[in-house]
């Protein structure tokens, strides 16, 4: 049996109304407050009888603040159950929900069908097991995950997927603030389509790269043209295919990719006219090809999303930047982001076995590692893990070690050459040293905790913050 009761809002009376079950010794089972306004006390008691609930009544309506009570059918979170679960069951299309490890909660008898299983054994699956090529794990990381028209595989059928996250109230926009996602799968005939669709990549948001995909999420709402920047690898392609499925013309239009050819990058005669547009690399074309460009675009349907890379803004003409001046989105380079080598490393790693137990780096790796400037940022990365991969697994190890990896030839891009040029190597430490003092007093809130970042005393450094003149009034 289940009893609604309409009271007051003040406190102590939910205990009042629980003694009185107690009293007459009246499992309640669940229960629930809310209502329209507020109001109500939902309780589920399925071992009450009729004769006990008449005294019950009576009891309750002799507290302070109860108002009325009366049976009903169903508590409404019950309801809300029951209508969805109806919904979901004529629902053509497969619908899922899992949570942050990628273990199936529920699902309908759509996506049991296209899993090929009963639907009572579907929760708790896991979703990696059905989409084998997908980073599950890193994919429901946090909010920066594809959300529109991504192309996957089930039992050799073509779906297109919509992702809904699922965030944490109390913590939007942190790091774990994904409680899980909604999936829905609708079928989708590849066969048909002639176009290649960016690969499902994970974006890798660690260090200084969440906040860009934290941007990246926010601008992909945006019809604007959008101009992504950064050094070789890294991750302009990634981010321009990201921003594609993030953004709601995924739904409805698929993505155009362009590359410049001996300098020259010819839109086709005919581009579909919804989706997103992607040219890449804008920077190696020549200056009477960005001008031809920019009067092709000018044609461009409305509907379609333009996307473009580059190096830097600064590489392109002025009437080709002029388009793309109200959007952009720089991406850090990897030596900026040395603490997040690790995780980053381990990231590629998983993507080298995604099915076995990812290799792990030694410490003299991870050492070595952090030194390295990288110039071909996660390019560089990534074949030199893929390197040590090879010869770790050759010799049947499960850490790679120093003597699995090739040299790393490449020395710092420091400017010494030109900056240094008429001082002396004491003069050349000592503006460097300035140079980094000045930069760290801003960031660290006292001189105590900027020892301890460097490692030295306290003294130390509050010698050195006057030498420079750069002491600070709070220790």
């Amino acid at each position: 049996m289940r009893i609604e009761i309409t009271c007051a809002n003040r406190v102590g009376i939910l205990h009042e109304i629980m003694q009185i079950f107690g009293e007459y010794r009246i499992n309640v089972t669940s229960g629930e407050l809310g209502g329209d306004s507020g109001d109500k006390v939902y309780l589920a008691a399925p071992s009450m009888l009729t004769t006990q609930y008449q005294a019950i009544e009576r009891s309750l309506l002799k507290v302070p603040g109860v108002q009325r009570v009366r049976r009903i059918a169903l508590i409404p979170s019950e309801r809300r159950h029951f209508e969805l679960d109806t919904l979901l069951r004529h629902v053509a299309d497969p619908v899922l929900s899992v949570d942050r490890e990628g273990r199936v909660i529920a699902a309908n008898l759509a996506a049991a069908r296209a899993f090929g299983v009963s639907l009572d054994k579907v929760p708790g699956l896991q979703l990696q097991r059905f989409l084998p090529l997908m980073q599950v794990a890193e994919l429901l990381r946090d909010f920066a995950v594809p959300r529109y028209g991504l192309p996957v595989g089930v039992r050799g059928r073509a779906y297109r997927m919509e992702w809904s996250p699922i965030p944490v109230e109390d913590s939007p926009g942190a790091v774990d603030s994904l409680a899980g996602a909604v999936l829905t799968l609708q079928q989708w005939d590849a066969d048909q389509s002639a176009v290649e669709l960016p690969r499902l990549v994970a974006l890798w948001d660690f260090d200084l790269r969440r906040e860009r995909c934290l941007q990246l999420q926010e601008l992909a709402n945006f019809r604007s043209p959008l101009l992504i920047v950064g050094e070789r690898g890294t991750g302009k392609s990634t981010f321009a295919g990201a921003l594609h499925y993030l953004s709601p013309v995924a739904a409805a239009g698929d993505c155009q990719r362009l590359l410049p050819r001996d300098g020259q990058m010819p839109l086709p005669s005919q581009l579909r006219g919804s989706g997103t547009l992607i040219l890449e690399d804008l920077h190696r074309l020549s200056a009477a090809a960005q001008l031809a460009l920019v009067r092709q675009l000018q044609d461009l349907p409305a509907q379609l999303r333009l996307v473009a890379t580059s190096v830097s803004a600064d590489r392109l003409e002025p009437a080709l930047a002029q388009i793309f001046s109200t959007l952009a989105l720089s991406l850090p380079p990897l030596r900026t982001m040395r603490p997040a080598l690790p995780r980053f490393a381990a990231a590629m790693l998983r993507q080298h076995a995604p099915e076995a137990q990812p290799l792990q780096l030694s410490d003299d790796v991870l050492a070595l590692m952090k030194q390295h400037d990288w110039p071909d940022n996660f390019n560089g990365l990534g074949d030199y893990l893929g390197a040590g991969v090879r010869r770790c697994v050759a010799r049947n190890g499960d850490t790679i070690e120093a003597g699995d990896l090739p040299d790393l030839a490449v020395r710092p891009q420091l400017p010494w050459r030109d900056w240094g040029r008429g001082l002396t190597y004491r003069e050349m430490m000592e503006q460097l040293e300035r140079a980094l003092l000045n930069d760290l007093v801003a960031e660290q809130p006292s001189t105590r905790e900027l020892a301890k970042r460097l490692g030295i005393s306290h003294t130390a450094v509050a010698n050195k913050l006057r030498k420079y003149g750069l002491a600070k009034s709070r220790v």
